[in-house]
């Protein structure tokens, strides 16, 4: 009969895993209705899983406007299987909630697995540290779902990925219970994640299959002998998995996407053209950014995971994948690819713990009340990092997006839009309307019947290709505007033609001017330059928001000209700033008294960044007569350069943000 204390820790591990999966669920579709998703990856996904549900299996539309299956990329069939979810919530947050709850259940096997390997760690424990053994359980299970990696791959949109935690460690468990029915349950389901995991069924099945079998090197010559021998009354259903793994990897990266993938091969293998010699191979190893990344993850699980190679080693094929990888994201430790691999360092770190329990109580009298001193350090140390990098209101950089009345006025469009018709549309409005059978990534239109825009998404591109793409579509009446505010607009195939109304150039004003740099500085007592936000975006770039404002009415287009300059104060190649309200409203058109918002590019600044400002009549800035003179500056501190132009200063990096030196 199991002790009132293993069921009162078992609450509290429910209890958990229900606050994880109802916070990151919450945290997951609020992250979705502030727009801070995208057509790769949860759009193209949620449409591939959608039209699974619709009996057009793994269907989706490509960037490049073909209809395809996602076998071109990866072998997902998994995403069938949950394809049902949709007749019961028909909306893509549906994916959003099963991704949080099925991660979340993986602390359920840690508490068990971590059950199992401390009460087995001393020679017949005694029976009063049951009770701690519960409570060190309990927090596994809570390091686990703190684990920094697998809450940002809980947040990283949806992908096929995350499932593999919770099947890995269930697997684990049953698989060291000899439960291989079971075990075999969620053999079969990591098999259907993505064609690379099954390298993670082999590694666990050929561990099950060898586990009783005693490596005596001693006895080396006798060795092979005794191993097959082994293997003739190993246990058979991990087996069979050890080698059916390794075919269905050969079927599906061998045969699979080539078959369906007009290279003739994945498209990832480029990921991993680290060199030929090997010690280019083993000098990437040992990066600062590939060092760093394994930090984390060992920091993440206390550390303690140091202790337990064996554990690690059947997570290898990933883990070293992450780490070989030249694609940056790979290693971040802040997108899904870590999700995999957090399972094996959280085993590792019941392991190690065990191991040094054991060690330790040999020692010492009071080895039973050591159990809790290691787990505790264990504990601590992953909770500082979770506080340092963490995705919970526990952790310093924590943040809870706010939706804004602007994320509102998308419905307004969505709703004047069919559920049949075909349509396209930009990156993150995108998954937004995924539930169709075709839907085009703009400027890809094809046959759309609709399309519908958000022109503040220009800016990922070229703002002035953006505008170009949208001109033929209007210019020549195959399409007209039936909608327009704020920045977006709904065109619709054969519409009228109309002008943008005057509600569409809101996106460009704003309300009142209170930038972060402010300043009064005037090119020509004609247009006034009234300050700027230095910002980052998600992947570190950054980025200027000006504000502007005319002093008289302009009869023409000025082109207004934030710059990186270089050591000689010339703007540096490639990375001046186009900005989107350059080519939807221009100087021309702008009102008395209106401040008109302008957002620049986001670009790699590096660890230094000198930013400069000027105007220019035409789009020459190396025609100085064309250049608008600066008849007045405020704060006066600031450098005037060449009569046309303004030294901002020297901005550093610090942190995730840039601040003005």
């Amino acid at each position: 009969m199991k002790p009132r204390a293993h069921y009162f820790a078992l609450a509290v591990v429910w209890l958990m895993l229900c606050l994880y999966g109802i916070y990151f669920s919450a945290l997951s579709i609020q992250r979705h209705r502030a727009f801070l998703t995208n057509a790769s990856d949860l759009g193209q996904i949620d449409q591939a899983i959608w039209n699974s549900s619709q009996g057009r299996f793994l269907e989706f539309t490509r960037r490049t406007g073909e209809q395809s299956i996602r076998l071109t990329d990866h072998v997902e069939p998994l995403f069938i299987l949950i394809a049902p979810i949709f007749w019961l919530y028909d909306n893509v947050e549906a994916l959003l909630i099963l991704q949080s709850f099925v991660i979340a259940l993986g602390a359920l096997a840690v508490f068990w697995i971590a059950r199992r390997k401390l009460a087995a760690a001393p020679p017949s424990p005694p029976a009063a540290t049951r009770w701690q053994i519960e409570l060190a359980s309990v927090l596994f299970a809570a390091m686990y779902l703190l684990f920094p990696a697998l809450e940002a791959a809980n947040l990283a949109e949806f992908h096929a990925v995350t499932f593999v935690p919770a099947f890995a460690l269930f697997a684990f468990y049953y698989g060291a219970q000899k439960q291989w029915g079971r075990f075999a349950v969620f053999a079969v389901l990591l098999l259907m994640v993505k064609e690379e995991i099954s390298l993670l069924v082999f590694m666990l099945a050929g561990y099950f299959a060898i586990a009783d079998f005693r490596f005596a090197f001693c006895d080396f010559k006798r060795l092979p002998a005794r191993f097959f021998s082994y293997l003739k009354h190993a246990p058979r259903i991990p087996l069979w998995f050890a080698l059916g793994s390794l075919v269905w990897f050969a079927l599906t990266f061998f045969v699979i996407i080539p078959q369906f993938n007009a290279l003739g091969h994945s498209p990832y293998t480029c990921r991993y053209g680290v060199g030929e010699e090997c010690t280019e191979i083993a000098r990437g190893l040992f990066l600062p950014e590939r060092l760093g990344y394994l930090g984390q993850l060992f920091a993440s699980s206390g550390l303690v995971s140091l202790l337990d190679p064996v554990s690690l080693l059947l997570g290898a094929p990933l883990i070293l994948a992450n780490v070989l990888s030249n694609y940056p994201a790979q290693y971040s430790g802040t997108f899904h690819y870590s999700a995999p691999v957090a399972p094996y360092f959280i085993l590792a770190a019941i392991g190690g713990t065990a191991w040094l329990y054991r060690r330790m109580s040999r020692k010492t009298r009071y080895g039973e009340r050591l159990l809790l001193m290691v787990v505790a350090a264990a504990f601590f140390v992953a909770c500082a990092f979770h506080a340092y990098a963490g995705y919970t209101p526990l952790a310093r950089a924590y943040a809870f997006p706010s939706i804004t009345a602007r994320n509102d006025l998308f419905q307004r469009f969505a709703n004047q839009i069919p559920r049949d018709a075909k349509v396209s549309t930009t990156p993150s409005l995108h998954p937004h309307l995924s539930h169709r059978e075709f839907l085009y990534r703009y400027p890809i239109v094809n046959d759309a019947d609709y399309v519908l825009l958000d022109v503040n998404e220009s800016d990922r591109g070229i703002p002035s290709e953006f505008r170009v793409a949208y001109n033929q579509l209007v210019d020549d009446g195959t399409f007209g505007v039936v909608d327009a505010a704020d920045g977006y607009v709904l065109l619709q195939r054969g519409a009228p033609r109309k002008n943008l109304p005057d509600e569409f150039y809101k996106l460009f004003r704003a309300p009142n001017a209170s930038p972060q740099y402010p300043a009064q500085i005037d090119f020509d007592n004609k247009i006034r330059f009234l300050g700027y936000d230095v910002r980052t975006d998600a992947y570190g770039r950054g980025f200027l928001q000006t504000y502007w404002q005319r002093l008289k009415p302009l009869d023409k287009n000025y082109y207004l000209f934030p710059f990186l300059a270089d050591e000689n104060g010339a703007p540096r190649d490639n990375l001046n700033f186009p900005m989107t309200v350059l080519f939807w409203y221009p100087s021309a058109s702008w009102q008395e008294n209106e401040i008109v918002f302008g957002k620049t590019l986001p670009l790699e600044w590096g660890d230094r960044a000198r930013i400069g400002i000027g105007i220019v009549d035409g789009f020459d800035w190396n025609n100085l007569t064309a250049r608008l003179r600066i008849t007045r500056v405020e704060p006066s501190t600031l450098r005037v350069v060449e009569d046309t132009w303004i030294d901002l200063g020297e901005f550093v990096r610090e942190g995730k943000e840039y601040v003005r030196k």
